[in-house]
């Protein structure tokens, strides 16, 4: 397992909206596989949000890396669920390097982090109507249900959807993706910041420390990365553009600590 010195660990953030069109700069920044793909957008508003969020992610890491945004080769790990690439841990092939990164998108907005030798997932979600009834069996373990029938009706959705987001940024993180189960992933809504236990094969993290982070207006997500790790959030700008969050995220880039102890809870405090 990777140990973590007394050194802050810093994480870059970097998050956006995307215009209504793509952006000719945003594609000339992808490869040509990612133009392909932006291509096979039908409409153009989604080929504008794919098309920036790649290229961001692109120039955030040509500045740590020295090298051109679209000199950088990306492929995928195999999945360590079932062995396929298509939607394994996505790392950067060339040029050689230790940095791990992140990718997320909803609708225009995406969200991208990136650190150097340690495991990282995020993930940004627009709040929308879902059926809970329908899916909570399926996503929620038993406390977070239990949490969801005790607040206000109201508030419901949103809580689901940050469970979501932090179950999706754990499985991100440990490369199992889409095929983790969900409902076994405990991921303490009713706390502001979560320590849960994740094991994967092939994955030398077994506790994650999980965030909430702004994201704007009808907007959730989280930060997930291995629970020993002391990070420094560095929120920035891509191309001085504005951030779908709000002002105060320049004023977080500060230092996140984890308890001494790493404690994973699993129930939910009674009242």
């Amino acid at each position: 397992m990777t140990s973590f010195p007394h050194a802050l660990l810093r994480v870059l953030l970097r998050s956006g909206r995307s215009a209504s069109c793509p952006d000719p700069q945003d594609l000339a920044s992808l490869s040509p596989e990612e133009k392909a793909r932006a291509r096979r957008f039908r409409e153009p508003r989604r080929a504008a949000a794919y098309a920036a969020a790649h290229a961001a992610a692109r120039r955030c890491l040509s500045e740590q890396l020295g090298c051109p945004a679209g000199a950088i080769h990306f492929s995928r790990r195999p999945c360590p669920g079932c062995g396929q690439l298509d939607h394994g841990r996505p790392v950067v092939e060339r040029p050689c390097t230790s940095w791990e990164s992140s990718l997320s998108r909803s609708g225009p907005y995406w969200l991208f982090a990136a650190t150097d030798g340690v495991r990282i997932g995020v993930d940004i979600e627009q709040v929308r109507p879902v059926d809970l009834n329908a899916l909570a069996s399926a996503v929620l373990s038993e406390a977070e249900r239990d949490y969801l029938v005790d607040i206000e009706p109201y508030l419901r959705q949103a809580a689901f959807m940050r469970c979501w987001t932090r179950k999706e940024a754990v499985v991100k993180a440990s490369g199992i993706g889409i095929e983790a189960i969900l409902w076994q992933i405990d991921v303490q809504p009713w706390e502001p910041r979560a320590v849960v236990e994740h094991r994967v094969v092939g994955c030398p993290t077994a506790i994650w420390a999980i965030r909430d982070l702004p994201a704007g207006p009808g907007c959730s997500a989280s930060l997930a990365l291995p629970a020993e790790a002391q990070p420094l959030l560095d929120f920035g700008r891509d191309r001085g553009t504005p951030s779908p969050t709000d002002t105060t995220v320049a004023q977080e880039a500060t230092q996140w600590r984890p308890p001494p102890r790493v404690q994973v809870r699993t129930a939910r405090p009674t009242a």
